[in-house]
């Protein structure tokens, strides 16, 4: 017979608690035991990670390697609890298989994406560091996490999933829904790199689901099929789309630090060019264009000239760094 918890001895109390809940987890298939969950994990990260580097790759126009590195079980607050403080955070479903799926990655790898998708190239590793995304590399990741999404997907084979949703991504920590705190659940870091960045990507995800789950498997001999890349035009356009503040800028002819001192308002200052006047255009603190200053209707313009910069430096420039 059961010994009645103490409710005198609360740490007798709290590990009966403890137990009960786990026995009846497993009684009820949310969680399963370790080599079986390792199993499954092993199976679903190298499918993901075979459909990732395939269409992640041709998406961005550049080689990008994805690594299996570790498989983690336990609640879902503590698995959650080991995302970095630099991470961009994402809720997705796959309609059909899970509904309550969370993945990170780091910041950095969403600025080398950046880059690469703006003609900058693969920037070396060491030269970035991880800080907070701008709106539009925000939008980037959620983009960049409905891939991941889909490859998680194209590792099921039953039950049939459906459609696979990214939520908006964030920098914030998620905030549970009550009572979902302690669902079973596991934890797979996958390395992925592009170039010399290498940033880990995680997935947390019940165990229930993926107990239930047949993973899906290579034909011997039959290299994956490369799906159509839809999401790479919506980076693209992403980017290309996004608003950037613009500034003009123009040369007043030289004071002295004595006479600046004796401004007074209504003072005129004379432009420093003669005849037509240039200004300097700018966006976010990168300088752009030779514009000249002229005048429609009731509006003041400037008429775009010539490059401050070559050209294929242009769209790099007015990427957030």
């Amino acid at each position: 017979m059961r010994k009645r918890p103490d409710p005198m001895n609360d740490e007798a109390t709290t590990a009966a608690e403890r137990f009960d809940a786990a026995l009846l987890q497993r009684m009820t298939g949310q969680s399963g035991d370790r080599d079986t969950l390792e199993m499954q994990c092993l199976m679903l990260a190298e499918m993901t990670g075979l459909s990732l580097a395939l269409n992640a790759g041709k998406a961005i126009g550049e080689p990008v390697d994805v690594e299996f590195d570790s498989f983690k079980a336990g609640p879902r607050s503590e698995l959650i609890a080991e995302f970095d403080v630099n991470s961009v955070i994402c809720p997705v479903f796959i309609d059909g298989w899970c509904d309550d799926i969370t993945l990170a990655a780091n910041t950095v790898f969403v600025i080398a994406v950046m880059e690469c998708m703006l003609g900058g190239g693969v920037p070396e590793g060491k030269k970035i560091k991880p800080r907070e995304l701008s709106e539009i590399e925000l939008d980037v990741s959620t983009i960049l996490f409905a891939q991941f999404a889909e490859s998680l997907k194209s590792a099921i084979a039953l039950p049939v999933p459906k459609e696979a949703t990214a939520g908006q991504a964030t920098q914030e920590q998620p905030e549970l829904e009550e009572g979902k705190e302690n669902t079973p659940c596991v934890l797979l870091t996958f390395q992925v790199r592009l170039g010399s960045v290498e940033a880990p990507f995680m997935v947390v995800l019940p165990q229930r689901p993926l107990l239930k789950s047949k993973i899906a498997e290579q034909e011997d001999g039959k290299p994956l099929k490369p799906e159509r890349p839809s999401w790479a035009r919506q980076l693209t356009t992403q980017v290309s789309h996004s608003h950037v503040l613009l500034e003009a800028r123009i040369s007043l002819s030289a004071l002295t630090l004595g006479e600046v001192a004796r401004l007074q308002e209504g003072d005129v200052l004379p432009f420093d060019d003669e005849g037509g006047v240039r200004t300097l255009l700018s966006a976010g603190g990168k300088e752009l264009f030779w514009c000249e200053f002229g005048k429609a209707g009731n509006r003041y313009t400037v008429r775009v000239q010539e490059p401050h910069r070559h050209e294929h430096e242009l769209m790099r420039d007015i990427a957030p760094g």
